[in-house]
């Protein structure tokens, strides 16, 4: 039997793929599609809805209190998108990656990330 792709519809079949990509030591966050192979979750994906926010600043012409304000502009900016929940991806080259912690963003999943043009 081949692997087949499911769009997940209710909250259970999310928890369901969350948690067995957790058993597999990875850590899935916001799937919207299951991967099932023989009636068992083998993997699971997030096709394009992931609430991201990628940020370009100069890196010496944003202060401190710069960054707080711009911080609750984008908090309020994706609050009102519907997503108080967002990823921030941020170049550990950044002025800002020591600071993030502090500004109550959470490490979550250490990768790399590719391009496809």
């Amino acid at each position: 039997m081949y692997p087949e792709v499911r769009k997940i519809l209710t909250v259970e079949d999310q928890k369901k793929a969350i948690d067995a990509a957790i058993a597999d030591n990875d850590y899935m966050t916001l799937p919207t599609h299951v991967v099932e192979k023989n009636g068992e979750i083998v993997g699971a994906w997030n096709m394009a809805s992931v609430p991201l926010v990628m940020a370009w600043h100069k890196s010496d012409s944003i202060k401190a209190r710069d960054s707080f304000i711009l911080r609750n502009q984008i908090d309020a900016i994706m609050s009102d998108r519907g997503s108080p929940m967002y990823f921030l991806a941020c170049n550990e080259k950044s002025n800002y990656y020591e600071h993030l912690e502090k500004f109550g963003y959470k490490p979550h999943w250490k990768t790399n990330l590719f391009i496809k043009e």
